[in-house]
């Protein structure tokens, strides 16, 4: 057996060493490993609570104060409600409080998820306090109005229903709309016997969504034409071509509200009730430079004015969920875009017809000189 040396257990000494520091380097790496784990768990786990996250809105009293309770004492609940009703596109009074709550209501100042939900992020989008009182009660007429016109439209459905048992041969009067959001309210002309000459109509029956109802009943039963709902000339809205009809027109909407009022009128009798289309209020120029989202060089349709407060609304209105709308206003802009490609395709081949044309006829016509 050899003899140990110094120099041997220095060798060994070294290579435990060296060992050690391997285990403990790959050790390192293990903990390392767990701990990201551990934090992307974490972080799912947030994302899953985020995505479980429901509400409904607040349809009585009793739902009123456990709301109010929760937004109070938790503010990692506030805070994610917040972030749900923000994510609503256009979100509105009704997506916080059921209709018929709302119905019953003289003023929502003393409502706690009125104030740090609702007010709260129309501050952030920049709206003043005024301007949202004044949409806040603009909405609650709307709603009461609404409401007030479904609960006479059911009390004379019955009567109908009555009369109809009675003298089954007598044809119904009124038409249920198949929307559950908005019904109809059926306008009829005046007797012969009872009108002017000035209050002649050639329409028989004119079909008019709830929801403008109260807007637009003086000027259905009044002495002058339909179309005289706009004020002026002004007030009559043409299809957006540049920015600067852009511009005047978002500058309209937001300083005068019954000009936007009346723009919703004239493109709903314009367009057989409410079948509003993106060529309504663009042009095909104008278009070219837009698409939904914003992707590909594109400006996004979503955030112009005119498609909010108008498209979006009116169909919106007519009970079109905002992810449909969308698929529409889609489809219609690749239809705009096709016919606009169609157009300056035909321009082209009829221009290089008539090109071709003119340089036929003096080569036909010097042929004909040497035939001579």
């Amino acid at each position: 057996m050899p003899d140990i040396t110094n120099e041997h257990l220095m060798q060994l000494i070294y290579r435990v060493i060296k060992k050690v520091d391997s285990i403990e380097e790959k050790l390192n790496q293990v903990i390392d490993y767990v701990e990201t784990q551990k934090k992307n768990q974490s972080a799912n786990s947030q994302l899953e609570e985020q995505e479980e996250f429901k509400y409904y809105p607040i349809g009585n009293m009793e739902e009123l104060d456990y709301i109010s309770s929760k937004i109070e004492n938790d503010e990692i609940y506030k805070k994610k409600l917040r972030n749900f009703i923000k994510a609503i596109p256009y979100f509105t009074l009704e997506d916080i409080f059921t209709e018929e709550f709302l119905c019953d209501i003289k003023t929502l100042d003393d409502f706690i998820p009125y104030e740090e939900i609702y007010v709260y992020l129309k501050r952030l989008e920049g709206m003043s306090e005024d301007f949202i009182k004044t949409h806040v009660l603009s909405e609650l007429s709307r709603i009461k109005g609404r409401v007030r016109h479904r609960s006479t439209l059911k009390k004379k459905r019955k009567i109908e229903r009555c009369y109809r048992s009675e003298s089954p041969n007598e044809t119904s009067q009124t038409q249920q709309s198949d929307s559950d959001f908005v019904e109809y309210v059926e306008i009829q002309d005046e007797p012969e016997s009872e009108q002017t000459e000035e209050s002649k109509l050639d329409i028989v029956k004119t079909f008019v969504p709830v929801t403008y109802a109260e807007d637009t009943k003086e000027s259905l039963n009044s002495t002058e034409p339909e179309t005289d709902f706009l004020d002026d000339d002004e007030d009559y809205f043409t299809p957006i071509n540049d920015q600067r009809d852009l511009m005047k027109v978002c500058e309209k909407i937001r300083l005068k509200p019954s000009y936007l009022k009346s723009v919703r009128k004239q493109l709903f009798h314009a367009t057989a009730g409410g079948n509003i289309k993106l060529d309504d209020l663009f042009t095909l120029n104008f278009i070219a430079d837009y698409n939904m989202t914003g992707v590909q060089g594109k400006k996004s349709l979503r955030k112009l004015l005119p498609y909010s407060t108008i498209y979006l609304f009116v169909k919106k209105k007519l009970g079109i969920p905002v992810h449909d709308i969308e698929v529409q206003a889609t489809n219609e802009l690749k239809q705009m875009k096709h016919r606009q490609f169609q157009r300056k395709y035909d321009s082209k081949k009829r221009l290089k017809h008539l090109y071709n044309k003119e340089k036929q006829e003096p080569e036909d016509k010097d042929k004909v000189d040497e035939s001579n």
